[in-house]
C-alpha cells in the first residue's frame, strides 16, 4: 500500500515537473528567437559596415552606443509591462488590462518623439565625448540621426510585444522580430551598400524596419479605469527607469573608455558587446518568460520559493551558462574575425577571452534574477540592485584603469559589477 502511494506521488511529481518544463519552453522559445534576431542583425550590420571600411564600423559603434543609452532607459515599457499584464489577465480584470495597453502605447509614442528631438539637438556633443576623428564624427552623426527617426516605432513595438508576452502569445513577439530583422538586413544592404549611403543608410534601414514592425505588433484596446492603471504604470515604470538609466550609462561608459584608447579598440569593443548580446539571450529569454510564469503563479496565491518552477529555472540557467562560457573561450576569436573583418590579434588575448566568457557565466544568473524579481513584483529591489552594481562597476573601472588602460580591464570591471548584481538579486528574492 505504501509502495502504491509512493508510486502515485512520484508519478504526480513527474507530471508536474514535465508540465512546468513545457510551460517554460512554450513561453521561452519565441522570446529566445526574438532576442536572438536583434544582436544577429546588429552583427550583420557590423559586417556590412566593415566591408565599407573600418571608419564606418567605428562610427556605428559610437552611434549605436548613444542610441541604446536612450533606448534602454525606456526598457520599463517592456519589463514593467509583461508581469502586470500577466497578473491582470490571470485575474480576468479585462477593463484595467485594456486601458493599460492603450495608455502604455500612447506613452511609448510620446517618449519616442521626445527622445528623437533630444538626440537630434545633442548628437554632435554626445559623439564628441568619444573623441573621434572628424571623418568618424560625421559618419556617426549621419548614422545616429537617421536611426533615431525610428525611435517612436521602436518604443511602440517594445511595449506591444511586452503586452503579447504577458498574454502568453509570445509567438507574435517572434514574428514581429522577424519582420524587423528581415527588413533591416534588406534595407541595410540596399541603402548602405547598393545605393552607397554607408552609415546613414544602415541607420535609416533600422528606422524603416521598426516602422513596419510597430504596425504589425500594435493591437486595439479600450480605455477604462484610468486612475489606478496610470498610477501602477508610473510606480513600476519609475523604478525600472532609474535602473535602466544607471545600467545604460555604465555600459556606455565602458564603450566610451574603449574609444578613448583607439578607434580600433572601440571597433573591437563594439563587436564583443554584440557577441555578448547574442550570448546572454539564451537566459534572458527564460528570464522574460519567468516574469509571466511567476506573476501567474503568485496571482493564484501559490509560493515561488522552493517550487518546481524555481528549481527548473535555476537548473536551466546553470546548464546554459556553463555551455556559453566554454563556447566563448573556444570560438570567440573566430566570431570576432567573421563579423569584424579583422582578427584584432594584438588586442584579443587569452585574458580578454576569459573575461568575456566569465561575464556570460555570471551574467546569466544576474539576468535570471532580474526576471524573477519583476515576476515577484519587486520592481524596487530590481532597480536598487542595478543602481548599486552599476555605481560599483563605475568606481572599480575608474580605479583599475589607472594601472592598466586596456579592454581587459573594462571587462574585468563588468564582471565584478555582475557579481555584485547577481549576489544582490539572489538575496532580494527572499
Amino acid at each position: 500500500m505504501n509502495k502504491l502511494c509512493y508510486g502515485v506521488l512520484l508519478k504526480q511529481e513527474n507530471l508536474m515537473i514535465n508540465s512546468v518544463r513545457k510551460d517554460i519552453w512554450i513561453n521561452s522559445y519565441p522570446i529566445f528567437l526574438w532576442l536572438a534576431l536583434e544582436p544577429i542583425v546588429g552583427l550583420i550590420d557590423s559586417k556590412i559596415a566593415s566591408i565599407i571600411n573600418l571608419d564606418t564600423l567605428s562610427a556605428i559603434g559610437i552611434g549605436e552606443t548613444i542610441y541604446f543609452v536612450f533606448i534602454w532607459v525606456f526598457i520599463f515599457l517592456a519589463y514593467g509591462t509583461t508581469p502586470l499584464v500577466s497578473s491582470l489577465n490571470t485575474k480576468n480584470e479585462v477593463n484595467k488590462l485594456n486601458y493599460f495597453i492603450k495608455f502604455g502605447r500612447n506613452i511609448s509614442l510620446l517618449l519616442g518623439l521626445v527622445s528623437f528631438l533630444i538626440l537630434y539637438i545633442s548628437s554632435d556633443y554626445l559623439i564628441s565625448t568619444f573623441e573621434p576623428t572628424n571623418k568618424i564624427k560625421v559618419l556617426s552623426s549621419d548614422y545616429l540621426i537617421f536611426r533615431c527617426i525610428g525611435l517612436p516605432f521602436y518604443l511602440v513595438n517594445m511595449h506591444s510585444t511586452a503586452v503579447l508576452r504577458g498574454l502568453k502569445v509570445a509567438k507574435i513577439t517572434f514574428y514581429s522580430a522577424f519582420i524587423v530583422s528581415a527588413f533591416n538586413i534588406i534595407f541595410s544592404l540596399f541603402f548602405g551598400l547598393f545605393l552607397g549611403f554607408g552609415a546613414a543608410g544602415i541607420g535609416f534601414a533600422s528606422s524603416l524596419a521598426f516602422f513596419c514592425a510597430a504596425i504589425y505588433s500594435t493591437a486595439t484596446s479600450e480605455n477604462i479605469d484610468k486612475v489606478s492603471m496610470r498610477k501602477k504604470f508610473f510606480s513600476v515604470g519609475f523604478y525600472i527607469l532609474i535602473r535602466s538609466l544607471f545600467l545604460t550609462l555604465f555600459m556606455a561608459y565602458l564603450r566610451n573608455r574603449s574609444s578613448l584608447m583607439s578607434m580600433e579598440e572601440i571597433a573591437l569593443q563594439h563587436i564583443l558587446l554584440q557577441l555578448w548580446s547574442v550570448g546572454y539571450i539564451f537566459v534572458d529569454a527564460i528570464a522574460i518568460a519567468s516574469q509571466t510564469l511567476i506573476s501567474e503563479l503568485i496571482s493564484k496565491k501559490e509560493k515561488y520559493q522552493k517550487s518546481v518552477l524555481q528549481k527548473e529555472l535555476i537548473s536551466l540557467t546553470a546548464l546554459i551558462s556553463t555551455f556559453l562560457a566554454i563556447a566563448t573561450v573556444i570560438f570567440l576569436e573566430d566570431f570576432v574575425q567573421l563579423f569584424g573583418a579583422s582578427s584584432f590579434d594584438s588586442l584579443l588575448n587569452t585574458n580578454l577571452k576569459f573575461m568575456v566568457a566569465a561575464s556570460l557565466f555570471i551574467g546569466c544568473f544576474a539576468f535570471l534574477w532580474d526576471g524573477i524579481l519583476l515576476g515577484l513584483d519587486k520592481s524596487k529591489e530590481f532597480s536598487l540592485l542595478t543602481v548599486i552594481s552599476s555605481i560599483s562597476g563605475f568606481l572599480i573601472c575608474s580605479y583599475l584603469l589607472r594601472t592598466e588602460n586596456t579592454i581587459s580591464t573594462l571587462w574585468l570591471s563588468l564582471n565584478l559589477s555582475l557579481v555584485i548584481r547577481a549576489v544582490l538579486g539572489f538575496v532580494y528574492q527572499k
